[in-house]
């Protein structure tokens, strides 16, 4: 009765006016109550009655309320929401339709109804998509409408369905035409009889990169990059470029992958076959004695027949003298100790003027045939693969030479450096370490280089940790700019057409150059689709992992196993670490870290957990934990410390 009485509603409003109000985001938590981490960068508590008008990413605006020396935010206008399309389980409440988003953090059924699935019946615990159609704080409750199918509650592959239709990827395979036409204007060389080797792992069946070492008169070495050339068969105008343009890449997940072109294609017609003849776009260039890059280099079209498939393992262990079980012909194991040489040259080289990466492992998943996980191996860098890598990046640096001396047509990853809205904080968390520097000296590519080399001495994990925040992302550009991140004036990748439509287009515009003819640019639209296909690719990775390893790690939480693990991330609510075993990601709540949880404190700035005052844990500090809970359904992995810093 009270409800839409206008003299109450008018005395709350008089009430409000003298109440201070914020914009913000909403942060939920499992446990009910939220945070509205506001713009002014302050934060504030939502009690669990209104976080039931709200959901975790919402940006509202809230009237923030005082009670002594406590502050809290109760929720009054919706700015903008956060769920909109979503993944759901079906829920069958009291013979009513609800669905549960599959988040952590939203933990409320939504009342639905189904469209436009036709004769697709649903039951209780089956995986669908959502759209969310009204919002509690603006419509006075939520509802959703059920618009797709993704797999029943008992599908083995729903974690890869779930997953792909999370980030809105498609889950089959493009269909072959019944045929395909080679067509070519150029002119190519024949080079069938020249010893081409592929190198790439034991499984592998897209090959796209063959490669020839030779030692020129002057003693420096001169590399040739054969690429798999799809274009040939792949008009511009096809209906297959079309699919590959909207696909962008090949999606590559554990145990499975989506190929951006019909296997066919990808796998044989256009796969570097050892023993088979191909058609190849090709670059030819040198490095001299201190592995720079020469400026000539030359492009051209060519037919080659790869002589050897090897794998990354089987050139490693050769090189690196861990087995003789496998022994290259003379030819062959003259050009592998050649290309082991050109990579120590380039890597010395890139990091004396570029920015070298520093090595990270590799974890890949063993799935047996349903996709359990069998085991999870440790992969680190070895010599075959920087092998591989620095060939592949001096053939995109000499890429993005050749499209800035023909009008800076291409597409081009780049990377612009620090954010420029918080290039300040950035000069004043530098000078609070002791690196004086300006923000223009910092905003130029030799500046930033320098910067990179001089924090790598330091080795201050907190320090990385707070600058990467203050990064720019990465982004492919249809312009010719910078690669901060690298270190480069520019970077043009094209030797993955198979896998990459930007490459595709690369090879058309490299291919242009040749027949002195034209070929289309990437369009503002299309660059823009390809960042947002790389980022829901890398996604998807991390989602289908999350599923693997709390399967893979539930037995752990009964045997008590220890993990090392490596301090990745402090926040307020305590740390995440990293198992050095398995890759696996897991959180350490600071009510495991010690009794009495008043005396914890989280220093998010420095990186760092005290208790009683004492750091105990800093960002980058190897500890020991045991899995203390795995929550199958929120896929979160809880640790502990395997010895509790006591009372």
């Amino acid at each position: 009765m009270f409800r839409d009485n206008p003299l109450l509603s008018q005395l709350k409003q008089n009430m409000r006016q003298n109440t201070p109000s914020v914009e913000g985001t909403v942060k939920g938590t499992e446990r009910g109550f939220g945070f509205l981490e506001a713009d002014d960068g302050e934060s504030y508590f939502i009690a669990p009655p209104h976080m039931k008008k709200i959901m975790h990413g919402d940006r509202i605006k809230a009237y923030i309320e005082t009670n002594g020396d406590k502050t809290s935010a109760e929720p009054d206008t919706l700015v903008e929401a956060k769920l909109t399309r979503f993944i759901a389980r079906i829920s069958m409440t009291k013979n009513k339709l609800t669905v549960l988003a599959d988040s952590p953090v939203i933990n409320m059924p939504i009342r639905a109804k189904l469209v436009g699935l036709g004769k697709q019946k649903v039951n209780d615990g089956d995986w669908v998509v959502a759209q969310l159609k009204s919002h509690a704080l603006k419509d006075g409750s939520f509802a959703a409408e059920v618009t797709g199918f993704v797999a029943t509650a008992t599908d083995p592959n729903a974690p890869w369905w779930v997953t792909l239709a999370r980030q809105d990827l498609a889950k089959d395979v493009p269909a072959m035409p019944d045929s395909v036409e080679f067509k070519d204007d150029t002119t190519r060389i024949d080079l069938t009889d020249k010893p081409f080797f592929t190198i790439d792992s034991a499984s592998t069946q897209d090959m796209d990169d063959a490669l020839l070492i030779e030692k020129t008169a002057e003693g420096n070495l001169k590399v040739t990059v054969a690429i798999a050339d799809p274009t040939s068969y792949i008009p511009a105008d096809s209906e297959l470029n079309k699919i590959a343009a909207e696909r962008a890449f090949t999606v590559y997940l554990p145990g499975r992958n989506i190929p951006m072109m019909p296997r066919e294609l990808s796998d044989s017609v256009c796969s570097l076959v050892a023993g088979e003849k191909r058609p190849t776009l090709c670059c030819t260039y040198t490095i001299q004695e201190d592995g720079a890059l020469a400026e000539e280099f030359e492009f051209f079209t060519a037919w080659i027949t790869s002589q050897h498939k090897l794998s990354y393992t089987q050139v490693s262990n050769w090189i690196e003298e861990v087995s003789t079980e496998w022994q290259p012909e003379a030819q062959l194991a003259e050009q592998l100790q050649s290309l082991a040489t050109f990579a120590r040259h380039r890597q010395q080289w890139r990091k004396n003027n570029a920015i070298v990466f520093p090595d990270q492992p590799d974890y890949s998943f063993e799935l047996d045939e349903t996709g359990n996980v069998l085991a999870i191996h440790v992969e680190h860098r070895r010599i075959a693969n920087q092998m591989i890598e620095e060939t592949m990046v001096a053939a995109n640096i000499t890429a993005a030479r050749l499209f800035r001396q023909n009008g800076d047509v291409g597409v081009f990853n780049t990377h612009a450096g620090f954010d420029p809205e918080k290039i300040d904080l950035v000069v004043e968390l530098l000078t609070e370490h002791g690196i004086e520097c300006t923000k223009e000296h910092i905003q130029s590519l030799p500046g930033y280089v320098e910067l990179q080399r001089t924090l790598a001495e330091k080795a201050n994990p907190a320090l990385d940790s707070r600058l990467r925040r203050m990064q720019s992302y990465s982004i492919i550009s249809a312009s010719a700019e910078r690669h901060f991140a690298m270190g480069l004036d520019g970077y043009a990748t094209w030797t993955s057409p198979i896998r990459k439509y930007g490459d595709i287009i690369n090879h058309r515009l490299i291919k242009a150059t040749l027949t002195n003819g034209s070929a289309p640019s990437a369009t503002e639209d299309e660059v823009i689709l390809m960042s947002e296909r790389r980022r829901q690719h890398r996604m998807a990775e991390r989602d289908i992992s999350s599923w693997l390893y709390v399967d893979y790690l539930t037995p752990a939480v009964e045997s008590k196993q220890a993990f090392e693990a490596s301090i990745m991330d402090v926040n307020r609510g305590g740390l995440r670490v990293r198992l050095l075993e398995n890759g696996a990601v897991a959180f350490i709540p600071a009510s495991l870290l010690h009794d009495n949880k008043k005396e914890v404190k989280c220093l998010v700035e420095t990186g760092q957990i005290s208790i009683k005052d004492q750091v105990e844990y800093s960002l980058g500090d190897v500890i020991y934990v045991n899995i203390a809970e795995i929550n199958k359904e929120k896929r979160n992995i809880v640790a502990k410390p395997v010895e509790r810093i006591a009372s």
